[in-house]
């Protein structure tokens, strides 16, 4: 007697719990899956405004591809120290771009300037940064 109790008590928990469940789980199942692609920039800042970072991070990319650490460390701390000094003036001008740019730039750095660093992270890192870098550029 005790075991049917038991079994019908764990049937009825189990129904209980598919009928909570089911319809949240089968909502999300059906829904579609949101796009991986990341929003394109809104363009905010003058070309001049870029020049400099955009400049930096080509060196830095072209330092990773020389095989030359030193002078990639370098050409990064450079263009971390650049973005740094002008965040006063970016930032303002649009919040979610200047954001999505740091975090860009901080894959790049965490990537190349880590004890375990990371080039073809850190490459990546540094071609999306170009990429929007661009985008973030006015015409």
């Amino acid at each position: 007697m005790k075991k049917n109790y038991l079994t019908m008590m764990s049937l009825s928990l189990a129904t209980l719990i598919g009928v909570v469940c089911l319809p949240a789980l089968t909502s999300q199942a059906d829904e579609p899956q949101a796009a991986t692609k990341t929003p394109a920039m809104t363009a905010v800042y003058t070309a001049a405004e870029t020049k400099e970072f955009k400049a930096l991070a080509q060196a830095t990319l072209d330092a990773l591809a020389a095989g030359k650490q030193t002078e990639m460390v370098a050409k990064l701390t450079d263009l971390e120290t650049s973005w740094d000094d002008q965040e006063k003036v970016l930032r303002p001008k649009d919040e979610a771009v200047w954001t999505a740019l740091d975090k860009t730039l901080d894959k790049a750095i965490s990537a190349l300037r880590s004890s375990h660093t990371n080039l073809e992270k850190g490459k990546a890192a540094l071609e999306s940064l170009l990429k929007k870098l661009t985008q973030a550029t006015k015409a």
